[in-house]
């Protein structure tokens, strides 16, 4: 498969908090391949909410909609508990939707947290179940809609530099590590 070598993707991250805090924020970096940065975005986001999926869309459909091939989030979960909505992140955007996850997470504990800390937690358990089951693949875990498998694995390949995960989640996490010292 042949991709260019500065495709445009985004990856979204969400910068460490604390426990005291209501709000955490969310941080989108819009890079080409793996080493031209042109944009880099900030959203806040309710601390265990239910807004990253709109923040998500709000950052991607801004200045490089027309030129962002793949969105890539660091995980389904930002902020706490606050899981963005994969399905409608791409049906809104009509962008691949690329989770990243440094090792299997255990869906069944995640479960039971939502059970016993929300109200809500059949809505938060709904959306969980909904997304497909992570792969292993190019030496990380993803869940991915809207692309195939082999497109996936070349524009992770074409985004990656030093790194296991694309350079668009590394900057991402680098920023929101930046932000510990406030």
């Amino acid at each position: 498969m042949n991709i260019k070598d500065e495709i445009g993707v985004i990856g979204i991250d969400d910068a460490p908090f604390n426990r005291m805090d209501k709000e955490a924020i969310l941080i989108g970096t819009y890079i080409r391949g793996n080493k031209i940065i042109d944009g880099v975005y900030f959203k806040k986001i309710n601390r265990d909410g239910l807004d990253s999926t709109e923040k998500i869309i709000e950052i991607v459909m801004g200045k490089h909609k027309t030129k962002i091939n793949a969105i890539f989030l660091d995980g389904i979960t930002f902020g706490g508990f606050n899981i963005a909505n994969i399905y409608k992140i791409h049906e809104e955007t009509g962008i691949p939707v690329i989770v990243v996850i440094d090792k299997m997470p255990n869906r069944q504990n995640m479960i039971e947290a939502l059970k016993k800390h929300f109200k809500d937690g059949p809505i938060r358990i709904s959306i969980l179940k909904s997304f497909p089951k992570p792969e292993y693949l190019e030496g990380i875990y993803v869940q991915y809609i809207g692309i195939e498998k082999e497109h996936l694995r070349a524009i992770i390949k074409k985004t990656k530099l030093k790194s296991k995960i694309p350079e668009c989640l590394r900057i991402s996490h680098l920023i929101g590590r930046g932000f510990l010292d406030l």
